[in-house]
């Protein structure tokens, strides 16, 4: 009995001291204050615990960066899409009966304000050439231009202005010039499908290329050995009964962002500089037209600023000039459709 007694308490004294001992290894591995788990950090883990965050925060700063870049991108992106995706000023359509009532009844008034509007003058005298009569016999006025071009684009403006002082425009359709062209989209009228009737004059036009640069009229024969009288390679060309001939009126710019509506609404100021260039160029062309017509009708071609013109006309101070030899400020190389690639006259 004392024997079993004694055996017991010797295994109670060596679990204790077996609890002691785990005690105190765990108490030698703990340092003050902290826990078992911190102190099985090693400083090499720590460092590399250190490390990994500062790369992590790195990698974060450079995700912010990437993204602040992909946004100006994008946003870059969207104000070019916006930019190309704008649609012109103008219109391209069927007669616009507001537009033709503008530009078919510009008053004397503005007229007469204008006078040549600063513009110089486009005509040249044609010496030694038989009179160019129409189909019904009377005074040809021959247009020879394209829609793609946008010096043709600003002549049709002028044209209009002056045609309408001598016959009515029944039909005067919209378009625009070349969107890929110098003066991109520019607005104006076209001659194609027009109808035009006039008791002094025969207007023949020819738009002999579409807005993409593609065949649209070819002249006849008779139109082609005019054209090659005249050694005209490019746009636009106007002979009026082979007494006077022009190319280009005025530069294109003028007309930049302006829709025909737009357009029409200056034609009743004579100090905007839309209506100096179309009216005086307009007055030009009435005067050339008026010693064409031997001054008919009377209400076109006796009125200021006609008759000063006329006499400026008949007395050579238009020099004359070869087409194709007309004033830097009223000749442009075309750099619109590589399948039309022309000089404009």
């Amino acid at each position: 009995m004392a024997k079993k007694k004694q055996n017991n308490a010797q295994a109670a004294h060596n679990t204790a001291s077996r609890q002691a001992q785990r005690q105190q290894r765990l108490e030698n591995t703990r340092p003050a204050g902290g826990t078992a788990t911190a102190a099985r950090t090693t400083p090499a883990a720590a460092s590399g615990q250190k490390v990994r965050k500062q790369v992590a925060r790195r990698n974060t700063g450079w995700w912010w960066i990437g993204g602040i870049v992909l946004a100006c991108i994008a946003i870059i992106g969207v104000f070019i899409f916006i930019s190309n995706s704008q649609k012109p000023a103008g219109i391209i359509g069927a007669t616009d009966p507001a537009v033709l009532k503008a530009v078919s009844n510009v008053s004397q008034s503005v007229s007469m304000d204008v006078n040549t509007g600063g513009v110089q003058n486009p005509f040249s005298a044609i010496q030694g050439q038989p009179p160019l009569t129409g189909p019904n016999g009377k005074p040809q006025v021959f247009y020879y231009g394209a829609e793609f071009c946008p010096y043709c684009a600003a002549n049709r403006w002028s044209m209009a202005v002056a045609l309408s002082r001598f016959g009515t425009f029944s039909q005067l359709p919209l378009t625009l010039s070349s969107s890929t062209d110098t003066d991109a989209n520019t607005s104006t009228l076209t001659f194609l499908n027009s109808k035009y009737t006039s008791s002094v004059i025969d207007f023949v036009p020819l738009e002999n290329e579409d807005r993409d640069g593609k065949p649209l009229q070819n002249p006849t024969s008779a139109q082609q050995q005019l054209l090659t009288a005249f050694n005209v390679t490019g746009y636009p060309f106007i002979d009026i009964a082979n007494q006077y001939r022009a190319g280009p009126f005025f530069d294109p710019g003028v007309l930049a962002n302006l829709s025909q509506k737009d357009i029409v609404s200056k034609l009743s100021d004579p100090n905007d500089t839309v209506t100096k260039n179309i009216v005086g160029a307009a007055n030009y062309m009435t005067a050339a037209i008026c010693v064409a017509t031997k001054n008919q009708p009377a209400s076109a071609c006796s009125a200021q600023p006609i008759p000063t013109l006329m006499q400026s006309l008949a007395s050579g101070q238009s020099g004359s000039l070869p087409l194709n030899n007309q004033p830097a400020a009223n000749v442009a190389a075309f750099t619109g459709p590589a399948t039309a690639r022309r000089t404009y006259a």
